[in-house]
């Protein structure tokens, strides 16, 4: 089995991460931490094979872990998963040995690709097979693409929409910061499935923050909230 670490401040997404992870044949979760220190900590007291690295952590970055990682010789790959899309960091992370590199919100089948083409190289190298080159470029040759499209919106998701829903959601009384996609959606003209589209897209930003709950019937309804603070990784997408 392929120990992975999954190094994530934002709960949510970590176990959503953790669950797509067993969902992939030859991986498993060996813990979940929420920052640099702790990842490095655990990582000097157990073997770990992979990481499932954020970027945007709370004291020192993705980047900088990774950068003491390489320092200190710590034998481990890393795949990052965050919301950072710019060009510099993208770069520096290729540039330390990244494995690939997820922009946040992606798909799980995304996920299971960037994972099954590292299983399958891993395999050959620690079997000392040899790699033709279409084989290694299965692995090396899409690597820098993929980051290219940072620039734009998931799929499916539209900037005017997108800015519409943004100032439906600044607009919200501060008296009563917690507000649902369904009241989001009867202000801009949109669907409750519509909306939630996009407040999965911001909450991987961390610009939304989610609490689950359910309403009559059992449904789920879940409540969000807006944290400021992350407000620039989406305002520069509009």
């Amino acid at each position: 089995m392929i120990r992975v670490l999954l190094v994530e401040d934002d709960p949510m997404v970590a176990e959503l991460n953790r669950i797509y992870l067993t969902r992939v044949k030859g991986f498993e979760a060996v813990a979940l931490v929420r920052s640099a220190p702790e990842a490095l900590e655990l990582l000097r007291s157990r073997p770990v094979d992979l990481l499932l690295l954020d970027i945007f952590m709370p004291g020192q970055s993705g980047i900088e872990l990774m950068e003491e990682i390489r320092r200190a010789g710590v034998d481990v790959d890393v795949i990052f998963v965050t919301a950072a899309r710019d060009t510099a960091t993208i770069d520096r992370a290729l540039k330390l040995g990244a494995v690939d590199y997820l922009i946040k919100p992606f798909e799980f089948e995304r996920l299971k690709q960037a994972l099954e083409r590292y299983r399958e190289t891993r395999h050959r190298i620690r079997e000392g097979q040899a790699l033709d080159q279409t084989e290694l470029d299965k692995h090396l040759g899409r690597r820098p693409a993929e980051p290219a499209r940072a620039a734009g919106l998931p799929k499916g998701l539209d900037r005017n929409t997108l800015d519409r829903v943004l100032r439906a959601i600044l607009a919200w009384p501060e008296a009563s910061p917690w507000f649902t996609s369904e009241e989001i959606g009867q202000q801009v003209g949109l669907s409750r499935v519509s909306v939630r589209k996009y407040f999965e897209f911001l909450a991987a930003l961390h610009v939304l923050r989610m609490e689950p709950g359910y309403g009559t019937g059992g449904r789920p309804v879940h409540r969000f909230t807006l944290q400021k603070a992350h407000l620039r990784e989406v305002q520069r997408l509009l």
